[in-house]
């Protein structure tokens, strides 16, 4: 069964778990470095820093997913999405950034952005299929994501 729900302290070591498990490729897709597992910084950012971080859990133990978002100005959010290798394709990421907008739009969001490699093509398409511009960003490997919420 699967579950979407917001991450806590407590699941710090569910999302290292998770992020370790990444293959390389969606490992530097989501953090633009090839890192293995994140430093302490990073995981307690993702569970308890500000804005929003999702994560989709199967028989509510093993992270399969992860969305999250975080405030960048007034009004204005950046996200991030990242989905465990075996299920990419499958619509997972949708679900997790339609949940993550949705969120947003309760939360008085005006503006959700965010950057990808100019290589991720599945993320370019989710993108482009849930509303969001897409223009080059100021590093030349990155595009930029943006669009607005609606009031």
């Amino acid at each position: 069964m699967l579950e979407l729900r917001a991450l806590q302290p407590a699941d710090a070591a569910r999302v290292q778990e998770f992020v370790r498990g990444l293959s390389p490729r969606s490992r530097l897709e989501r953090f633009f470095t090839p890192l293995n597992e994140l430093s302490p910084a990073q995981l307690f950012r993702i569970t308890s820093g500000q804005g929003l971080s999702l994560a989709a859990l199967v028989g509510n133990e093993k992270i399969i997913g992860l969305a999250e978002y975080f405030r960048v100005r007034r009004g204005e959010v950046e996200f991030a999405v990242v989905v465990a290798d075996d299920w990419q394709g499958q619509g997972l990421g949708e679900q997790l950034l339609r949940a993550l907008l949705e969120h947003a739009g309760r939360a008085g969001v005006e503006r959700v952005g965010g950057v990808t490699r100019i290589g991720n093509r599945p993320m370019r398409a989710l993108a482009r299929k849930l509303g969001f511009g897409i223009t080059p960003d100021e590093d030349p490997d990155l595009l930029r994501l943006e669009r607005a919420i609606a009031a």
